[in-house]
């Protein structure tokens, strides 16, 4: 039995140079088992380390607050779902400096969604009654049509009372608005490993996972790249799904134009590779440098610590998503050249659906002053 405490997520890295998942408990250090298997499910199911994270994260606050109910993690009912939909709704989430703000309305359904998916594995696995899971959700029934499917198909959707209903309006993603501070970025000092990556992500828009699972067989370089048997003129990158020995897989398949200067950044940072662990075989583009998993695939917990260290470096926080946002901006707005069109980059970003790309058109400050304060437009009147 595990005893009440603070619950925490962290990767573990084991003997052999895997990482694995861990819920535990802060005070004891005691890792909580079903969590844990749970996680080890997701990441075997083919779960982005991303999503495996934030998903122990949520689940590990879930157990934290559970004590303060009186009631074990094997004992929580639908009545203590919902007072957990209502705690997440009311409590302030401290973001430093005395700052605090609610959870947006997505955000509690997203942490709920990980609790409910923790407790349907746990019912499968005998862990928890099914009954509790039948409270958990309810069937409805999918209207036929294109996007539809056949009459009578019924998906499974959230409880009434665990639905957040409230509407809101999507806030502009974080991004790097300032000149200055992408100057910065780009002027830091980084091993050409590191170098290449944040290259990659910032100049292709990629997802942090779609980059660790990318193979060197994916990286097209050349002005003609023929001799690849590819057809596709010009720097590019096949954004696939392969096997990565990392877990990191891509989310959406694409074919994404690269600045020719990436091609000197990759054979840097294969001659990096070279002296470091030899001219090894392995398939991924970014493996580890140091330690007893050098030349393995890098793992997502490494381009954590190096977005920390990048983070400290310039005086703000960064993260690689930050990077794909500011790419995004740049084409739509046309900061480094001719605004790109809206279907483009949603095709550049790999997005199904346009409505993921509209996000990216968030208005500025300035355009939204430079817009009314046009020096050619004259009041009747003005200057009389």
């Amino acid at each position: 039995m595990i005893a009440p405490g603070t619950f925490g997520f962290r990767w573990v890295r084991s003997t052999s140079g895997v990482d694995f998942a861990v819920v535990f408990d802060r005070r004891s250090g005691v890792i909580h088992p079903g969590a844990c298997d749970w996680l080890r499910s997701l990441v075997e199911s083919g779960a982005s380390p991303n999503t495996v994270r934030n998903y122990g994260l949520r689940v590990a606050g879930f157990l934290s607050w559970l004590p303060s109910q009186g009631l074990a993690w094997t004992q929580a009912r639908s009545s203590a779902m919902v007072r957990w939909k209502n705690h997440l709704s009311v409590t302030p989430v401290q973001h430093g400096a005395g700052v605090a703000t609610l959870r947006r309305p997505a955000t509690v359904g997203a942490w709920l969604v990980a609790v409910v998916e923790f407790y349907r594995w746990a019912a499968l696995e005998g862990l928890v009654p099914k009954e509790l899971v039948a409270r958990l959700s309810e069937e409805q029934f999918v209207r036929p049509g294109p996007r539809g499917g056949e009459r009578g198909r019924t998906r499974s959707i959230a409880a009434k009372e665990l639905r957040v209903r409230t509407v809101e309006v999507p806030r502009a993603p974080a991004w790097l608005s300032e000149e200055a501070d992408r100057r910065a970025f780009l002027a830091l000092s980084l091993r050409p490993r590191d170098r290449f990556l944040v290259e990659l992500l910032y100049f292709a828009g990629l997802r942090v996972g779609e980059a660790l699972s990318l193979f060197r067989e994916d990286l097209h370089l050349l002005a003609d790249n023929r001799p690849h048997g590819c057809t596709v003129k010009g720097p590019h990158v096949h954004v696939v799904r392969n096997r990565s020995a990392n877990g990191a897989r891509a989310k959406s398949l694409r074919v994404v134009p690269l600045p020719a200067e990436l091609a000197f950044s990759y054979q840097e940072a294969l001659r990096e590779r070279i002296g470091r662990v030899g001219d090894d075989r392995g398939p991924n583009v970014f493996v580890a440098l140091d330690g007893p998993t050098a030349g393995q695939a890098l793992s997502y917990a490494r381009v954590v610590d190096l977005f920390r260290r990048l983070s400290k470096l310039l005086g703000f926080k960064i993260r690689p998503h930050v990077l794909r946002h500011t790419r995004a901006t740049i084409w739509l707005r046309g900061l480094e050249g001719e605004a790109v069109e809206l279907d483009v980059v949603r095709v550049l970003l790999g997005h199904r659906s346009i409505a993921s790309t509209l996000i990216y058109t968030h208005a500025s400050e300035e355009s939204l002053r430079a817009a009314v304060a046009n020096p050619a437009v004259q009041f009747p009147g003005a200057g009389a």
